[in-house]
């Protein structure tokens, strides 16, 4: 049987390891939401860059107009 002792040890353990947590938890977020203000944002919001390219590719190009074809070009194909 378990030893009344013994489990109030692990009960008084297992509170002490959640509280730390808990602690640990608040102390991160304190830390980190100071951090982060860095002054007064834009009024505009902050703009990002446009994502780049990887040197290996060519730049984009914008796509081509079809060119208008002419009438006498044109096939009809019945099946």
């Amino acid at each position: 049987m378990i030893d009344m002792q013994l489990l109030g040890g692990v009960l008084i353990a297992l509170t002490m390891l959640g509280g730390l947590s808990i602690a640990i938890s608040i102390a991160l977020m304190a830390s980190g939401s100071g951090a982060k203000t860095t002054g007064q944002t834009p009024p505009g919001g902050i703009r990002r860059d446009p994502p780049r390219q990887p040197p290996w590719q060519p730049p984009r190009q914008p796509p081509r107009q079809p060119q208008p074809e002419t009438d006498d070009a044109r096939e009809l194909v019945l099946v």
